[in-house]
């Protein structure tokens, strides 16, 4: 005789739209794990993702199932298989590429998660800068635009220098400033020529902006509310690439206020007010006002979530889950210490023979994590692209206030060593 004691509890089942390489999607893993929730992670070429997230989700006993994940159709089948054997309580992605995906089969089965609709909004720069021009000052000039010859005529409007990006790329790729009207012909044509980027589509647009010249920081938002600023490090012109982070930011006062403020109404005037939302802002000349740089409806990367981890003890992967799951997040946040990620970069051209020091650097006083990024190995043939894949590796740490915890991610960048030689252009990735 069997009594209700002995009947297992049917399982429960959360599925992500493929998983981005720094993290976030073995964290919400783990918090899910802890719960009684198996994770499912669906991608279209398991074989292709990079060997460290692989051996991370392996080690966590997440499956990774094949599947066309471009389809909504396919995951949509996939979930409702899964849901016949158990029961199915969370859809998700927090991968940029697929947050939208992840958002419209929520929605079409039924299932918390933001507006698929404002998702997608933040997928398009051009699509966020219309929804946003409802408020004043939340953009800087800018106009769409699908020739060469309308950017070079939007540019001169604008009036120079001005910033050209790609309207649905990311990690600032072919994102330039440009002085001249030949650099703006150039990247534009660059863009209208690409056709495709990791598998994607590349829409043939660009939007033409205003160079916004001043401190850039972005804000990490849950449910339409910020829970804190981060200060962003960024390249030298005409790239805009992210050499760092510091969690919290140092600003307080009027500049909080006023960064707190147009974050907030920038999800708002986009529609993402429910779950996670990462906004970037840059202040102006003269510092008095900001303007929105852009709006993602996900949880930051770059390991932003643990700078907040480790100032504050909070995790934005754990609230996002718990929304996900059907709870109410608790949004307030205190931070007791600061915490910074540096970034090293690849060179500019060759194959890398050797990496030297990880364990020195890890070793070192107030470091959290000394870590390459994925793909980055002993027989990596690559050419720089001038976008965030140039990185080779990250260093965490922790501190007092920002200039402890940056100093020391700093100093323990200067362990590592990486070895160089020329190699055949035809072998370049």
């Amino acid at each position: 005789m069997t009594t209700s004691a002995s009947v297992r509890p049917a399982p429960r089942y959360a599925v992500f739209v493929e998983a981005p390489f720094t993290g976030a999607g073995q964290d919400c893993a783990r918090f899910l794990l802890e719960r009684g929730v198996t994770p499912i992670v669906l991608a279209s070429r398991p074989q292709a993702m990079p060997a460290s997230l692989l051996h991370d989700f392996t080690g966590l006993g997440v499956e990774i199932r094949r599947c066309d994940t471009d389809s909504a159709d396919a995951i949509v089948a996939v979930c409702r298989e899964l849901a016949a054997q158990g029961e199915l309580v969370g859809v998700t992605s927090v991968y940029e590429y697929y947050c939208d995906m992840g958002a419209e089969v929520a929605a079409r089965l039924g299932l918390a998660g933001p507006d698929p609709a404002a998702v997608a909004v933040c997928r398009s720069k051009a699509a966020m800068r219309r929804a946003m021009a409802q408020v004043p000052g939340l953009n800087p000039d800018f106009v769409v635009c699908a020739s060469i010859e309308a950017a070079v005529e939007a540019a001169a409007e604008v009036g120079y220098p001005v910033v050209v990006k790609p309207v649905d790329l990311t990690g600032s790729l072919f994102v330039r400033r440009c002085d001249t009207a030949e650099q703006v012909a150039e990247i534009t044509r660059q863009v209208m020529e690409l056709g495709e980027y990791l598998g994607h589509a590349v829409e043939p647009e660009v939007v033409v902006e205003e160079c916004v010249v001043g401190a850039e920081y972005s804000a990490e938002v849950m449910h339409g509310k910020v829970l804190g600023l981060t200060e962003k490090i960024c390249s030298a012109p005409p790239l805009f690439l992210e050499m760092g982070h510091v969690f919290p930011a140092p600003v307080g006062g009027d500049l909080e206020r006023l960064l707190v403020t147009k974050a907030e109404q920038a999800v708002k005037a986009i529609g993402v007010t429910w779950g996670p939302a990462h906004v970037e802002l840059k202040l102006t000349g003269d510092g008095s006002d900001a303007r929105v740089i852009e709006v993602n409806g996900r949880i930051a990367g770059d390991r932003i979530p643990e700078l907040v981890r480790i100032a504050s003890g909070v995790e934005i992967t754990r609230l996002h889950m718990t929304a996900l799951l059907g709870g109410a997040p608790d949004l307030t946040l205190a931070c007791e210490q600061t915490a910074a990620v540096h970034f090293l970069m690849l060179e500019p051209s060759g194959r890398l023979d050797a990496i030297d020091g990880i364990a020195e650097a890890e070793a070192m006083e107030g470091v959290h994590e000394a870590h390459l990024r994925p793909g980055v190995q002993p027989g990596l043939v690559y050419e720089a692209n001038g976008s965030n894949r140039d990185r080779s590796a990250w260093i965490i740490a922790e501190g007092a206030d920002r200039d402890e915890a940056l100093g020391r991610a700093r100093a323990a960048g200067t362990r590592l060593t990486f070895t160089w030689s020329a190699a055949d252009p035809a072998g370049v990735r």
